[in-house]
């Protein structure tokens, strides 16, 4: 069986650095604290607890950094439709067939407004996937299910679709 071409690829990953200092700050901040008490209450002269809280603490906030770090919004586009993953929410690609479409297009979009912010966002029949930005591919479904994948490179897309719309003519 033959592998189909891509289109366009785009991995997408949490690059702001405002983001990555509140996470930072979001676990300094109770470990701090929690070290105050520590040793606000003498516990401090003995190692076992000593290591075994600080120890905690780091392994904590190193695996939730490599969490945060891990998410990665990847989108393929081949010529039967689009496929997208949202790692480690998801571990394989899902696929949206063009015929299973009833509209697909590039569009602007409120991210806080219309979903509550970036990731994987939104209610019922309208889902969003994003990572950053306000430009998306939203698909549209027969059933009234929406689905809104966001992008860093809209413009390649809408250049993508336009060729595979006069394709099909």
């Amino acid at each position: 069986m033959e592998e189909e071409k891509i289109l366009f690829y785009e991995r997408q990953r949490l690059t702001q650095w405002w983001l990555w200092l509140i996470v930072i700050l979001v676990q300094l901040i109770p470990m701090f604290l929690n070290f105050q008490k520590l040793y606000n209450s003498g516990l401090v002269e003995r190692p076992e607890i000593l290591l075994s809280t600080v120890g905690s603490s780091a392994a904590i906030f190193v695996l939730s950094l490599l969490l945060i770090y891990s998410i990665k919004l990847e989108t393929r586009i081949t010529e039967h439709g689009v496929y997208v993953r949202m790692f480690p929410l998801g571990f394989s690609f899902k696929f949206y067939p063009f015929s299973n479409m009833t509209a697909y297009y590039v569009r602007k979009y409120h991210p806080v407004r219309e979903y509550g912010g970036w990731g994987y966002k939104g209610r019922f029949n309208n889902r969003s996937l994003s990572i950053s930005g306000d430009r998306g591919l939203q698909m549209e479904f027969p059933n009234g299910n929406k689905l809104l994948v966001g992008t860093r490179r809209p413009q390649e897309i809408i250049e993508i679709l336009k060729s595979l719309q006069s394709n099909k003519q």
